[in-house]
């Protein structure tokens, strides 16, 4: 069930992603969004082996989820974007070329959303299916290490999104960041995580 707490911070988060759009486009504006579907099946929980390792190369091909027409289907049906629910564990879990390898397979699913007229919301989604990189792996200060590991990813999902298109595609820092309650006990954490991910300017890649 949806509570209304979590639909306020839903667009709260929103937001402050379109604010951060600004940044990114400054002199257009913030990206309009008007109707929206989320796709959670495809990125979301990247395929794993039989050792808990995460399946390379990362993330389903999209013919495993479904093709390219579903894509004008969703547009012909009036929506104008897409959230693209990500799971981040790849991307914490490789560097080098195979950290390049697991952003480009993303750059290219974000390029056939594109592709059909429609914008993408890009959700960094972590789930629990490798516990290392789980979302409660990453809730913590801003400076642990592992903070640190994900504002590098943040910072170079946001560099991919950039090549893309800023008119095009908005990031989401994180879903539901579980740093609660926010005034107190571990939720006291947030505001200091929050500032760092804002801070850390995205490596910038010429278009």
């Amino acid at each position: 069930m949806i509570t209304t707490r979590r639909v306020t911070r839903a667009v709260m988060l929103l937001a402050l992603l379109l604010g951060c759009a600004t940044t990114a486009q400054a002199s257009d504006g913030p990206v309009e969004l008007k109707r929206g579907v989320s796709i959670h099946e495809w990125l979301n929980w990247a395929p794993v082996t039989q050792t808990g390792d995460y399946r390379w190369p990362p993330y389903n091909d999209l013919m495993e989820w479904g093709s390219t027409r579903d894509f004008a289907r969703i547009k012909a049906l009036g929506f104008d974007f897409v959230r693209l629910s990500v799971d981040p564990g790849p991307l914490l879990a490789s560097e080098g070329e195979k950290h390049e390898e697991a952003l480009a397979r993303l750059e290219q699913a974000v390029r056939f959303v594109t592709a059909s007229g429609l914008k993408v919301v890009f959700d960094l989604h972590p789930v629990s299916q490798v516990p290392a990189w789980s979302a409660k792996a990453l809730e913590v200060s801003a400076d642990d290490k592992m903070a640190a590991r994900y504002r590098d990813i943040v910072a170079s999902v946001a560099g991919m999104l950039t090549r893309v298109g800023t008119d095009a595609t908005v990031l989401e820092l994180m879903n539901e960041p579980q740093y609660y309650p926010c005034d107190g006990g571990s939720g006291g954490e947030w505001k200091s995580v929050l500032q760092a991910w804002l801070a850390r300017r995205a490596r910038w890649h010429p278009t």
